[in-house]
């Protein structure tokens, strides 16, 4: 599987927001775009997540801040296993990284953890059983 990039990214205003990256000729991806988010499409593994900035707080590790005044973006790199994404947390760590310590754990179809590089810059990685997630966000999923 290539590897996937999610740019996160806060908005004061959602419907001017997919205005705009509609604008710029952009799609956005229906089954994660809600009234609080939208999926921006910039690639077959390039992704804008546009979202609100009280659900961006729910990812972020610190204080959101305003991205006309500050710089306010989460990179998100998938990988192919939670384990993948526990060995880089650790690689990360022993390099000089910080871990956040904010796991986002979604069931057993979601995992995911962010660090941040001695710079501060927060790069979230997660794995996700995608066909599992599809079916428990449509209420499809087999009781356990």
């Amino acid at each position: 599987m290539a590897q996937m990039c999610f740019v996160n990214l806060p908005s004061a205003d959602i419907a001017r927001a997919r205005a705009f990256y509609e604008g710029v000729g952009f799609a956005m991806d229906p089954r994660f775009t809600g009234e609080d988010n939208l999926c921006v499409v910039v690639s077959d593994a390039i992704f804008l997540m546009v979202m609100t900035r009280e659900k961006f707080e729910g990812f972020a590790p610190r204080p959101v801040g305003d991205p006309s005044r500050e710089t306010a973006v989460l990179v998100a790199l998938s990988r192919e296993s939670r384990r993948e994404v526990e060995e880089f947390v650790a690689a990360a760590v022993a390099h000089g990284g910080r871990d956040n310590d904010k796991p986002q754990v979604m069931g057993d179809y979601m995992f995911g953890q962010s660090v941040s590089d001695p710079d501060g810059n927060v790069i979230e990685v997660m794995w996700m059983d995608l066909e599992a997630a599809m079916a428990a966000w449509s209420g499809d999923a087999p009781a356990a």
